[in-house]
């Protein structure tokens, strides 16, 4: 079969070098721009891998060919944006990362959005700074995919729960702590709200009358 694959993170990137050879492709494209993914013509493709991809994929796209990717959540309230720095915040320290499929759905919060339908799936360990998770994401990416490949076409659709939680999609304004925030927080905390935001993502950073300091990486200790 022939792919589209879309990635523009680092992390992300790293994983199409070890699939694209994978028996069962034929011919491969990376996008890492949604210019470059605009200019081709998705009709001469059988499959659009999307890893690591944030912007919306749109109807004109998913009405025209198949598309899957890896979601980082077990549970659907994680599944409308933010799903890594989310689950850090609520205290997860594992959690799922799975192949699923997109669909079109005007109505939903996303414009794109999955319709709740997985494929493949591994366990994905919230623990450390992000440079470990997104390391560990590219290795299960990979191993998620090459499954995918080896069972296509015969793929057995899972679906997990609707929640009737929606876990809202971060925004910068959420990233930036007062002094009077940081009273109310435990040590723990902290250390998951400035981890969870180490990059590639944009640093916490704490703001008061003289200025804003940014928090690039943590590191914890537990007295227990």
């Amino acid at each position: 079969m022939k792919i589209i694959f879309l990635a523009y993170r680092k992390w992300s990137i790293k994983v199409y070098p070890k699939i694209k050879n994978h028996s069962k492709i034929s011919e491969s494209i990376l996008c890492t721009s949604q210019n470059q993914l605009d200019k081709l013509d998705v009709d001469q493709f059988d499959l659009l891998v999307s890893c690591g991809w944030s912007d919306e994929l749109g109807e004109d796209i998913l009405k025209k060919i198949d598309a899957i990717g890896v979601h980082c959540a077990e549970k659907d309230r994680y599944s409308y944006g933010s799903p890594i720095q989310l689950q850090i915040l609520d205290g997860l320290t594992s959690t799922k990362h799975r192949v699923f499929s997109f669909t079109y759905d005007k109505n939903s919060p996303r414009a794109h959005t999955h319709n709740r339908l997985y494929s493949h799936e591994v366990d994905l360990n919230l623990s450390g700074n992000m440079t470990d998770i997104l390391e560990q994401m590219t290795l299960t990416s990979i191993i998620l995919f090459n499954k995918f490949f080896d069972d296509y076409p015969k793929i057995e659709w899972k679906e997990w729960p609707e929640e009737n939680i929606i876990r809202k999609k971060r925004e910068p304004k959420d990233s930036i702590l007062l002094k009077d925030d940081i009273l109310k927080l435990s040590t723990l905390e902290l250390y998951n709200f400035f981890r969870c935001l180490e990059a590639p993502y944009p640093n916490g950073a704490i703001e008061d009358e003289n200025g804003i300091l940014f928090i690039e990486k943590v590191r914890f200790k537990s007295k227990s």
